[in-house]
């Protein structure tokens, strides 16, 4: 149809071109230059004019054309070489998957070598040299990837990773640094580098990222989350930052924030001990234990007792304590301990008499009444006590990771976790 229109079309036209010319027999002078014209027909002018007018026409419709063909080969032909460069890297990912290294890491190394702006073959060739132990030549190739195609965010992280897998943590925080200046606002990299500056112990420079990440959070669980792991950092660096008299005040200054917790009232009169101040000590614990009944505050109320006053006071305040705050059983045991520390026998047995359920209390206190034992004489039952017990009542654990120490700690170095260390003879419910 289209084929017959055309035929037709043409013949229309020549029909017409034809009758002009017929109409119009005489000849004219056409002028092609200023100096240059020549004599000829109407007629044949205006065919002529109608054949260059179409040929015209012919040219810029196969220009067109040809443009067109031309992009669709060239999108065909980048198709297919994307296409080539996806299977490598899934074939190449697979090989290294079935335990074939080297001929998986070629693939991906071609892959990478064709394509360098695509990360994915980069990432994952890496990846193969860490899973099989290989961190260096990992590291160097992230190196050698970063130094010659940018710092690309992503090879970024893994070289940092890569550095901390070789032990070298100022490069890896190096990295994450520079990296920082380039996402500024990211959320993972602020905790990448955070948690860098944690495993340096740079607790101030820590903070300061944490602050950062709190402000790029909106997810309400999250916050939570990151507030918490703010005072802890707050904590650490408080209790790092030089002399007593320097972390009495930044104790002090993160207690009355009322974001601390027992940490901050724990360190706070360590610090006062520390600069000569143990009445004031005393003091703050004593509010802290009766707002918080922990194992803690007893043990350093305890350790600066200078007289048996001292001691009877605090047990007087151990029983004034609420018994839906505390465990009664434990704090017996530590009331018992205090008697035994003033020489009180029979006082100390009295309180080991009156556990409720001995057997859930700890085997420490087969210690206590061996010491019993050991005052009045009767030696056959303080050895066999002795060898019953284990542990100490004021032994601690951290009740996330479950790491022991004999001395509280505030932050748990081991898993991170903020105000998780509980003593065996724990006196709080919680």
């Amino acid at each position: 149809m289209k084929r017959a229109l055309a035929i037709v079309v043409g013949v229309a036209m020549v029909c017409l071109v034809a009758y002009l010319s017929w109409l119009n027999p005489g000849a004219v002078e056409f002028r092609f230059l200023p100096s240059r014209s020549i004599q000829a027909p109407l007629g044949v002018l205006m065919i002529f004019a109608f054949v260059v007018g179409v040929l015209l026409v012919l040219t810029l419709v196969m220009i067109q054309a040809g443009r067109r063909a031309f992009a669709a080969w060239r999108q065909l032909r980048q198709r297919r070489r994307s296409e080539r460069l996806d299977d490598w890297e899934a074939r190449g990912q697979e090989l290294i998957w079935s335990g074939e290294h080297h001929q998986g890491r070629s693939l991906l190394q071609r892959a990478w070598r064709r394509r360098p702006q695509s990360t994915h073959a980069l990432l994952a060739l890496a990846r193969s040299f860490r899973d099989t132990g290989e961190f260096e030549r990992a590291r160097q190739l992230l190196r050698d990837a970063a130094d010659e195609h940018g710092p690309d965010p992503e090879v970024l992280l893994a070289l940092a990773e890569a550095h901390a897998a070789v032990g070298d943590r100022a490069a890896a925080l190096s990295v994450l640094e520079r990296l920082r200046a380039l996402r500024p606002d990211s959320p993972g990299v602020l905790r990448a580098l955070r948690d860098a500056y944690v495993e340096a112990e740079r607790w101030a420079d820590g903070t300061a990222v944490q602050e950062g990440l709190l402000k790029q959070l909106r997810d309400t669980d999250q916050g939570a989350r990151e507030r918490t792991t703010l005072i802890a950092l707050r904590y650490q660096a408080s209790i790092h930052s030089g002399d007593a008299s320097s972390r009495i005040q930044a104790l002090e200054a993160l207690a009355d924030s009322r974001g601390g917790g027992v940490p901050v009232w724990v360190s706070l009169g360590d610090a006062l001990v520390a600069n000569g101040r143990p009445d004031e000590a005393s003091a703050v614990w004593e509010r802290a234990l009766r707002a918080q009944p922990r194992t803690v505050f007893v043990e350093r109320l305890a350790s600066i007792a200078t007289g048996e006053r001292h001691r009877e006071r605090l047990r007087t305040l151990l029983r004034k304590l609420r018994s839906d705050q505390i465990r009664l059983d434990m704090a017996r045991l530590l009331s018992a301990q205090l008697y035994l520390e003033d020489g009180d026998a029979e006082r100390a047995a009295t309180e080991l008499e009156a556990l409720q359920n001995p057997a859930a209390a700890p085997l420490a206190r087969h210690r206590l009444w061996a010491d019993v034992y050991r005052r009045r004489g009767q030696l056959e039952q303080a050895v066999t006590a002795y060898a019953n017990s284990q542990g100490a009542l004021l032994g601690y654990h951290c009740n996330v990771c479950s790491r022991s120490t004999p001395a509280w700690q505030g932050y748990c170095l081991n898993c991170g976790s903020w105000d998780s260390y509980r003593a065996e003879a724990e006196i709080s419910v919680a």
